[in-house]
């Protein structure tokens, strides 16, 4: 392949397309139209004399020439992008450009909206899209299709991940404010009588369960676990509504504290808090960019904790 004859551009859109499966997302992440995508990767196809992408179930599958192709082009872009930088000074007013960032449902219901605002304020060309964290945010991690990602597990990572601490939330447990447990502290053996809910929170490695199961289970204690879901407002209904109980952080149960109370737990020293993680890929670790994404990351976890 004769580099001097492909535009680097064309290669931009290709991995973009190649990260997204879609010309429409692609285009959305380019801020160009479908069309112009479309004619672009015709263009590198025609230049590379190689089929690129096949059509699969309105998905563009790309071909084993493509995948080898991603493979040897991607880092090459990422170092030039992330060179291109750091020689200049950095200002984030100037960006246009979308944010992907994977976030756990614990953190969304309070961290979403302050983190918007200094967003929009300090790069208001730009987009910020938070989406639910899942099973494949590692791979969008690794293959640079998401920015970064906040949650509460630090293990078993790819080694290009790096997970960086931002703060400890209190483990406590929610309940309908006129439940019939009215402490505001307790054993845990005094809650066991009620049935539990629970947000599943194994979203980057499968083999993680709530903590407060497993600590119970190492015990020989039994915990009826009623309800279990990956939507936080579906729970604190749920609690709102039933004799259900569930372990919440204080900054998710502040909008509806007129409804729902938090209880300490005094006898689970190894859930009295938990620590909350950013990941980014390693790459990005000095790029201006994504100092300043960590740093109003940072910045509203910690205002919005308190």
């Amino acid at each position: 392949m004769n580099l001097n004859k492909i535009d680097f551009n064309l290669l931009k859109v290709f991995v973009t397309v190649y990260q997204e499966k879609s010309l429409k997302r692609a285009a959305e992440r380019l801020f160009v139209t479908t069309p112009a995508v479309s004619q672009n990767i015709k263009k590198l196809k025609e230049a590379l004399n190689e089929e690129l992408f096949v059509l699969s179930h309105r998905q563009f599958v790309p071909t084993p020439y493509s995948d080898d192709l991603y493979a040897k082009v991607f880092p090459l872009l990422e170092g030039i992008g992330l060179a291109l930088e750091e020689t200049k000074i950095f200002d984030p007013s100037t960006l246009q450009q979308s944010f992907n960032l994977d976030v756990s449902p614990h953190l969304q219901v309070w961290l979403g909206t302050s983190l918007f605002k200094t967003f929009h304020e300090q790069s208001p060309r730009s987009t910020l899209v938070l989406h639910t964290i899942t099973s494949s945010t590692l791979t969008g991690l690794c293959d640079g299709s998401i920015d970064a990602a906040i949650h509460f597990e630090a293990e078993n990572l790819p080694p290009e991940i790096v997970a960086i601490p931002l703060i400890q939330l209190e483990f406590m447990i929610a309940m309908r404010r006129d439940h019939p447990f009215k402490k505001s502290e307790a054993y845990i053996d005094e809650l066991l009588e009620y049935s539990f809910g629970h947000i599943d929170l194994a979203y980057l490695d499968p083999n993680k369960h709530s903590r407060l199961e497993d600590l119970l289970k190492e015990a020989g204690i039994n915990i009826h676990m009623a309800m279990r879901t990956t939507s936080v407002a579906g729970l604190i209904s749920t609690i709102m509504n039933t004799d259900i109980i569930g372990p919440c952080f204080p900054p998710t149960i502040e909008t509806v504290s007129q409804h729902v109370r938090l209880v300490r737990v005094l006898d689970m020293l190894d859930l009295t808090t938990i620590q909350l993680y950013l990941f980014i890929h390693q790459k990005n670790l000095s790029s201006p960019k994504y100092k300043w994404l960590t740093e109003i990351i940072s910045d509203a976890v910690k205002v919005d904790s308190k």
